[in-house]
């Protein structure tokens, strides 16, 4: 008689597993995972090379017999010949190893389909020893390694066979049912890219992706867009050019490639950065809307008013990767500005945001209500940065106060001097407008000392002109803004 399924195991919360091929196995085997979780229990179900059936066997969710009655000995292994209940040819099923119990007797069942003879692909290696025992056909081959009772789990499925994208939706929905059946939890990693990032297979991965987060929301592991965006940082690396290099194409950052040659797998460090970023879902609850806030942009806005000067100024640096500069948008009433946020930010380094992410930009505007806006524009993953929205008001200023007088100078040049102030602001430094003769000749800042006005700040000017024999004119126009001027008189005078 078939047997049935094995007795349910207890877990405990502190167990994970991982399923999935290769790179999970690198990830759980390694220790990389279990690093970031001490005190639990984690178990690598991953195998190199497999593909989704194969994993989907693993787990249990592929229920496989015995196509032929078979006697199992006291100890060693016996050959199976093929086995039935799987989706697919087992020629394709790729190599495996995993636990099972066939008829009661505990062992190890491996594939390799790559030997000439068919008859040797599956075997059976009992654990331990004792009496032979022949098992019928059509008796169950349990999976050992299915998930436990209110245990954790990460998958990691299909980054082989991302060919059959039906496929992979099919085995990641059955092994997360397999684990809501027991009380567990299953976390679906979200694809990164494979060393072939070429249509269509990368609209496959991006199909499933989408899919993953559709499906299964707070528990998707958007791991795809994470190496892209902030893993560098968390593993303490400056990206170089190799690593944005990788990016810009969709790759993983080169500093994380296993091998010169190897985009797919992960080196150490890679493997640490992911290990650690799994572990806060399994041991922090954390979820994928927390996940996919560290990928957005951070701007600030301050909006300073001086006369009819408005200046805008702030910071903005994308969460993705801080040692970028990012574009700012302002806009005033509607008209589209752009700026770069690329000067000093120091005020930022004591909360850990390297490099420079200050932005100001200054703005002349006509009296009256102004709505002004800015967005800080990011890149890859994540959201723009919208800080609320102000309206300022520009108001009429008092008038700039000033004089100007003349002097001689050797020869024909002739001295223009006094002060310029704007009073509402009368700390500042406005400028001078000198004419001569009706036509503009130049301007010069109100910059000089100017201790007998009493004022603070400075104030005085001095320009000097080089004119041609005859009568001509000069006069000094303050300037505090476009809209706010004062002629502060004119003059005539003869050169000889």
């Amino acid at each position: 008689m078939p047997s049935a399924t094995p007795e349910s195991r207890q877990s405990s919360p502190t167990t994970v597993q991982c399923y999935g091929s290769s790179s999970i196995d690198y990830l759980c085997g390694g220790g990389h995972l279990g690093t970031y979780l001490p005190g639990w229990n984690v178990r690598n179900y991953g195998v190199g090379s497999i593909g989704p059936v194969a994993i989907g066997t693993i787990a249990g969710v592929y229920q496989t017999s015995l196509s032929k009655t078979i006697l199992v000995p006291g100890s060693g292994s016996v050959n199976l010949g093929d086995v039935v209940g799987l989706p697919m040819d087992s020629r394709y099923l790729g190599r495996i190893t995993f636990d099972v119990e066939i008829g009661g007797i505990r062992g190890k069942i491996t594939h390799f389909p790559d030997l000439a003879d068919a008859s040797l692909h599956w075997k059976f290696t009992r654990s331990g020893s004792g009496s032979p025992l022949w098992v019928a056909a059509g008796t169950r081959i349990n999976s050992l390694e299915t998930p436990l009772p209110g245990s954790s789990s990460v998958l990691w499925i299909g980054a082989n066979g991302i060919e059959d994208t039906a496929r992979v939706k099919e085995v990641i929905a059955k092994v997360v049912e397999a684990h809501t059946a027991v009380g567990a939890k299953a976390y679906v990693i979200q694809l990164p890219p494979r060393w072939d990032y070429s249509n269509p297979l990368n609209n496959n991965r991006n199909q499933v992706n989408a899919w993953i987060r559709q499906t299964y929301g707070e528990r998707a592991i958007p791991l795809s867009d994470y190496l892209l965006n902030g893993a560098l940082t968390d593993a303490g690396r400056v990206p170089t050019a190799a690593d944005y290099g990788s990016m810009g194409v969709g790759l993983m950052p080169k500093s994380f490639w296993m091998a010169p040659d190897d985009s797919t797998h992960m080196n150490p460090l890679g493997m640490t950065t992911a290990g650690r970023y799994l572990s806060r879902w399994v041991k922090d609850g954390y979820t994928y809307s927390e996940a996919v806030k560290r990928f957005d942009v951070n701007s600030t806005a301050n909006v300073r008013v001086s006369g009819t000067s408005v200046t805008v100024s702030g910071h903005a640096f994308d969460l993705s990767d801080m040692y970028t500069t990012i574009p700012v948008g302002i806009t005033v009433d509607g008209k589209w500005h752009a700026t770069s946020a690329d000067r000093a930010s120091s005020n930022l380094h004591a909360y850990g945001i390297p490099g420079a992410h200050g932005y100001s930009m200054t703005f002349e505007l006509s009296l009256g209500d102004h709505f002004i806006c800015t967005v800080g524009v990011g890149f890859g993953a994540g959201n723009n940065s919208l800080p609320p929205c102000q309206t300022v008001t520009v108001v009429k200023q008092a008038a700039p106060l000033g004089q100007m007088a003349l002097a001689d100078a050797s020869g024909r040049v002739k001295v223009f001097y006094g002060w310029a102030l704007a009073p509402s602001t009368p700390s500042r430094s406005i400028s001078v407008a000198i004419l001569i003769d009706g036509s503009w000749h130049h301007a010069v800042s109100a910059d000089l000392p100017s201790p007998g006005l009493g004022v603070a700040g400075k104030h005085g000017f001095w320009a000097a002109a080089s004119l041609s024999p005859g009568r001509h004119s000069a006069c000094a126009v303050a300037i505090e803004s476009a809209s706010n001027m004062t002629n502060l008189g004119c003059q005539e005078f003869t050169i000889r």
